[in-house]
């Protein structure tokens, strides 16, 4: 089972902002730790990747330079790409922060397409249970917006 958090810009009730919402799986992210600078690439973590190569520049010269055995360019190496997949998830959850989305959720699921679906059931029941601005009580007849499996349709009220 897998455990993901959910960041959001907006407010949980604007169905806009739900579509945009973004998952982050919790745990060892293996596609960071086999393709490490692609990886950060593809999630445009670009400060993160600055890093990356200054760092494979500084092993690059440091190995030129003073010409150290070769198992210790290789565990450096591999320690960095441990790193990357152990911390690629708190990378991206950081670049959310400061994109100023809020982490509004934890959901679990054996895949994201499961947790997704947990996390919009949720969002979806909190939507028909918002408190109205401009009255106390919900109006007589008050029903939910019309659905297409668990996400909301476009041309739904809420």
């Amino acid at each position: 089972m897998n455990v993901y958090t959910v960041h959001l810009k907006g407010s949980p009730y604007d169905a806009a902002a739900l579509e945009r919402s973004i998952f982050v799986r919790e745990g060892f992210a293996w596609t960071a730790f086999f393709f490490g600078p692609l990886w950060l690439l593809w999630h445009r973590l670009w400060l993160a990747l600055l890093a990356w190569l200054v760092l494979e520049a500084a092993l690059i010269a440091w190995s030129v330079l003073a010409a150290p055995e070769h198992m210790a360019i290789a565990a450096l190496q591999a320690l960095m790409h441990l790193a990357l997949g152990f911390e690629g998830g708190q990378l991206r959850r950081g670049k959310l922060a400061r994109r100023r989305f809020a982490m509004v959720g934890v959901v679990h699921g054996r895949r994201i397409a499961d947790a997704e679906q947990a996390f919009f059931r949720r969002a979806v029941g909190a939507q028909t249970s918002a408190p109205d601005e401009n009255a106390s009580t919900p109006p007589a007849g008050a029903r939910a917006p019309d659905m297409i499996g668990l996400f909301p349709s476009a041309g739904a009220r809420s």
